[in-house]
């Protein structure tokens, strides 16, 4: 199979209005254990806590609670920006508040999802979509975030027709999850990349970045819910720990799989989420 390296920039212009997805990624703080180096891995100690449990009916409130004020704040800043046009100042004002107020959305979609995740109640609607189609929205937000702290994000993508059956928010949402995580712990003038290739009768997107990495200890809890570490502390971003977790449920919930990788702090990582690739009369589709 051919593929073809194409630089990201080409989204940034487009992604202004677009809504980023905004999550955090929190990994259970173990108590300071004895780990011997292997190939790959990296030696961290960590004084920590676990955080406590977390009821569903808070989380809930939560999230609602957080939704009340959102459409009064659009409706300020939209107000704000027609009343402002001649004024780059305040527009640069009022497009930083729109990231916030989008932010704080995106969070408490998080919350809903993370109740329906701990009862394996995630909602799905599937249907046959292309993998271009699929992943423009997450390249054209991340192409945005990562022009803002000047790193560079490439995407090489198959040079034929590829589809899956699948929930295209949810998809989408697993996807932008996987790459904010790799722009947000990657650091400025830093690298992240994207590829997305077949692998028998699975569509394979690896995202991998020459960030903050993930210690050998941290690692195994990279996909679980409400853990916390100094990884995430340390990149002023704080956040629940939530977004791997929804990747996780969504993945599996369209009978794939998510796997992280990485050599230990400062080393960067590499996330892995394996899709089946829809097929008709034993024929990927697509396929030359």
């Amino acid at each position: 199979m051919s593929l073809h390296l194409a630089s990201a920039d080409s989204f940034a212009d487009r992604s202004a209005q677009k809504i980023p997805v905004v999550t955090d990624v929190m990994v259970k703080r173990l108590p300071r254990p004895t780990v011997v180096a292997t190939p790959g891995d990296a030696c961290v100690a960590d004084d920590s806590v676990e955080a406590p449990p977390i009821s569903n009916q808070i989380l809930a409130m939560v999230a609602h609670e957080l939704r009340g004020p959102l459409t009064s704040l659009r409706m300020a800043g939209q107000l704000i920006r027609n009343a402002s046009a001649e004024r780059p100042e305040i527009l640069r004002l009022v497009d930083m508040i729109d990231r916030q107020v989008n932010g704080i959305a995106r969070l408490a979609q998080d919350l809903m999802d993370v109740t329906r995740v701990d009862q394996d109640a995630l909602q799905i609607s599937k249907v046959e979509i292309g993998i271009v189609e699929l992943l423009a929205d997450p390249c054209e937000i991340t192409a945005a975030a990562a022009a803002r702290k000047s790193q560079r994000f490439t995407v090489t993508m198959p040079d034929r027709t590829l589809r899956v059956e699948g929930d295209p928010v949810r998809l989408t949402q697993a996807v932008g999850n996987l790459l904010h995580n790799a722009v947000k712990y990657t650091p400025v003038h830093g690298n992240l990349q994207m590829i997305v290739f077949v692998e028998g009768n699975e569509l394979v997107i690896r995202i991998n970045d020459d960030g903050a990495g993930i210690s050998a200890a941290l690692l195994p809890h990279i996909f679980e819910l409400f853990s916390q570490s100094s990884r995430t502390i340390a990149s002023s971003a704080g956040g629940l720990g939530i977004g791997l977790a929804v990747v996780k449920a969504v993945a599996r919930s369209h009978g794939g799989t998510v796997s992280a990788t990485s050599a230990g702090p400062d080393e960067g990582s590499e996330f892995t989420l394996k899709l089946p690739i829809l097929i008709s009369c034993g024929a990927v589709y697509g396929s030359a």
